[in-house]
Parts: C-alpha cells; sequence; structure tokens
C-alpha cells in the first residue's frame, strides 16, 4: 500500500507485533467504492479480508422485492473474515453504501499469520467469537412491527370512518336499533296512528329510505374490507421478511459456531 494502515488499531489484530503484520500490510492493496457499488456478490469466491478506513457498508441478501440488509460497517469496521477458515463461496453481497474506502488484505497472508503464530490465531478467533455474541444478542432482542400500528398511522380520515360504519353495521346493535326503527315507522304510518298517514301501507317512502342506505353502506363496507386486506398483504410481506431474516442468521450462527469449532480442533491438534 502507498500509505501504511494501522492494522493495530483493529480489534482482529489488536495486540499483535508490527513484525507480524507486516505480510498483511505489504499485501494489502486500498480500493474505492462509489455508491451503490457491489463490493462481492452472494456466491463470489472470497479474495479478501476487507476493513472499512471511509465511507459505510451493508452486507445484503438477495430477496422478494428488494433486498435484505443484515448488517451495517462503519470506519474501523472489518467483515468477509471467515474466508479465512473455509474459503467457501459468499454466503451474502456487500455494497457501499456511501463512497467507501476499503483496505483488502488477501486471505492467504491471514491464513500464514494464523498457522505460524499460536496467539494471533487465538487473538482472531476471540474476537470473532466475540462478534458471533454480540449478533446472538442482538437477535434475541428483534424489533417486531406492528400491522395495527404500522396500518393506523397511514390511514385516513375516510378509511376511519369507513371502519366505524363498518363496525356499527355489522353489530347487533345497528341490527336492534333499525328494527326498532321499522317498527316505529310503521306504527306511527298505520291507520291505527293517524287517519292520514304520510306514508301508509306498503311505506313508500321507507323502501326508498332502506334502498339508500344499503347503496352508502355497500361501498363504505367494501372500502373497509379493502383496508382490511392491504393490511393482511402487509403482515405477510413482514412475516416474510422477519422469517428470512431469522432463519438466514441462525444458519449463519450455526455455520460461524461450526468453523470457529473445526479451527480450534484443528490447532490443538497441531504439534
Amino acid at each position: 500500500m502507498s500509505e501504511i494502515y494501522p492494522l493495530e488499531s483493529i480489534p482482529l489484530f489488536g495486540e499483535l507485533p508490527k513484525a507480524q503484520l507486516k505480510p498483511l500490510l505489504e499485501a494489502a492493496v486500498r480500493q474505492l467504492y462509489e455508491p451503490g457499488e457491489a463490493i462481492f456478490q452472494l456466491g463470489d469466491a472470497p479474495e479478501y479480508l476487507y476493513i472499512v478506513e471511509e465511507g459505510e457498508v451493508d452486507i445484503v441478501l438477495p430477496a422478494r422485492g428488494e433486498d435484505l440488509i443484515v448488517a451495517s460497517f462503519q470506519p474501523g469496521s472489518f467483515f468477509g473474515e471467515l474466508a479465512v477458515f473455509d474459503s467457501k463461496p459468499r454466503s451474502a453481497g456487500a455494497r457501499a453504501v456511501t463512497r467507501a474506502s476499503l483496505v483488502c488484505i488477501p486471505l492467504a497472508p491471514i491464513a500464514a499469520l494464523l498457522d505460524r503464530h499460536p496467539d494471533a490465531a487465538r487473538r482472531f478467533l476471540g474476537v470473532v467469537i466475540q462478534r458471533l455474541r454480540v449478533a446472538d444478542e442482538l437477535l434475541s432482542r428483534v424489533h417486531i412491527q406492528n400491522v395495527n400500528e404500522i396500518a393506523d398511522e397511514r390511514m385516513g380520515v375516510g378509511e376511519r370512518i369507513a371502519d366505524i360504519v363498518a363496525r356499527f353495521g355489522g353489530s347487533w346493535t345497528f341490527i336492534l336499533c333499525f328494527g326498532a326503527f321499522i317498527v316505529a315507522w310503521a306504527a306511527v304510518n298505520s291507520v291505527l296512528v293517524l287517519a292520514r298517514p304520510p306514508d301508509p301501507y306498503p311505506y313508500i317512502f321507507l323502501n326508498l329510505i332502506l334502498s339508500c342506505i344499503a347503496a352508502l353502506q355497500a361501498p363504505v363496507i367494501m372500502m373497509s374490507q379493502n383496508r382490511q386486506a392491504a393490511k393482511d398483504r402487509l403482515q405477510a410481506d413482514l412475516d416474510y421478511q422477519v422469517n428470512l431474516k431469522a432463519e438466514f442468521a441462525v444458519q449463519q450462527l450455526h455455520r460461524k459456531l461450526d468453523e470457529l469449532r473445526a479451527g480450534l480442533l484443528q490447532r490443538s491438534t497441531k504439534p
């Protein structure tokens, strides 16, 4: 690199002698990425361990509609460290959120450092395990969005009125009140009450009122049902995103734990 990057400031390489870090610095390169530019894609062969020097980077997983952001890294953070152990294709993609400067360290010098220096290997594994514990803690405190609250925030005045009308029109209170109104109307307009009622049998004006109420009530109730259908779609989308994120996180945690366990066993068996 044209300029020396302080690798000792990164927790991954902290407390390591400069002599051990020198091969990494000699092999490292600095790369610049524009906002939205992909650093690597899902399934790509791993080449580097990345350190964010400037800018911000998102780890993304392709999903329906838009990519799912599973992690974000600020300056001083690192990612892509698990490829040191298995060299398997990337399990997610990475892209720059803002203009980013990354220090890219090839995986081979890091693996050689861990093989030759057990202290460095323990330090490396300790930092990775700490990251796993933090990820596990964050996963246990996942914030689940309340679909009802989201839908209520988006409701307009007309939708609120439609819900009130639909709620009242589908209740026993409405049936009893309307039944009492019809009985009272028929009684008032009966010859037993008035000699010349304004709406005598067969109550033509009452039929007109009932037709107008039915004509207005039906679209209002349909408006409420459409809003409920939109809420159900929102609930289904949130469930899909939560399930996808949880499944991905669990798989990542299991894979990382297995790789770390295998790495520890392999190094403990070396003479």
